[in-house]
């Protein structure tokens, strides 16, 4: 088994967790929103072979401490822009970047804002997911409201069938252990995510992948981020047949596969 390191360091004076493990060139992961860094260790020990992989706990998330006042943070652009310096701070040359869902949104958005990026993966990410209402993410955080209840079928539907019986446990065992603040704050972020004049900035190459199964991302939400992306080396939009939300838990051997394939003749 590969050995994954955990470690903090300070990011705008928040004590802020992540793991890695391997070396070669830099790949940053990031979690789907309310999660953590955990959902990435299968992919992780896949990849670690051949990339230095570094997955962080968002502010808030996991074993990251919350901004001042308990807050997370609750748009795209400061999430992004708190991402890169966190790169910075570790020293991370020119990462690849892969994220999911709210994550996948963020890889796009970091390719677009820095050119040092040298290539995204957005699984289940697009520039446009008005996903949510106002009404029902205010629900999140409602005292009369068990968001770890209300949201088991809710979170458990968006899983495909092709998942493992393992995935799907544990991807249940992340919506009974939500923060509710993360989760709201993360879907704010991606229900207002609106990129998609930015994506014309885009020069490196991009890869959108979609788990066939998801409801909540459309496939006409992935095909106008690939048009979007006029400008890039290239583009690539992948169809994960069987697989849901969470392609990068539900089945982690193939997005080691196809991300290692896409990343390997990358300068």
């Amino acid at each position: 088994m590969v050995e994954i390191v955990g470690r903090y360091v300070e990011v705008d004076g928040v004590r802020s967790y992540y793991e890695s493990a391997g070396t070669g060139k830099p790949l940053l992961l990031m979690h789907t929103a309310g999660r953590d860094n955990r959902q990435w260790q299968g992919v992780i020990e896949r990849l670690a072979k051949t990339y230095h992989c570094v997955a962080p706990d968002l502010p808030g998330h996991g074993k990251s401490w919350p901004l001042e006042g308990n807050a997370c943070l609750s748009d795209i652009e400061s999430i992004q822009a708190w991402l890169w310096r966190f790169t910075q701070t570790l020293g991370l040359e020119r990462p690849a970047v892969m994220g999911c869902s709210v994550g996948g949104n963020l890889s796009l958005l970091l390719a677009a804002r820095h050119p040092e990026v040298r290539a995204a993966i957005a699984l289940q990410g697009a520039a446009y997911t008005p996903t949510f209402t106002e009404t029902a993410l205010d629900m999140m955080t409602h005292p009369q409201v068990s968001l770890m209840h209300a949201n088991v079928d809710f979170s458990m539907s968006l899983v495909g069938s092709a998942a493992s019986d393992d995935a799907r446990a544990f991807s249940e065992w992340g919506v009974l252990s939500v923060i509710p603040i993360a989760q709201q704050s993360d879907l704010r972020a991606y229900a207002h995510c609106d990129s998609r004049e930015l994506l014309s900035n885009v020069r490196c190459p991009v890869m959108i992948a979609r788990g066939t199964e998801d409801w909540l991302v459309s496939q006409d939400m992935v095909e106008a981020a690939r048009d979007a992306l006029t400008n890039a080396a290239r583009v690539e939009l992948r169809a994960l047949p069987g697989l849901g939300h969470f392609p990068h838990l539900e089945d982690p051997e193939l997005v080691a596969s196809i991300a290692d394939v896409f990343l390997r003749d990358i300068d």
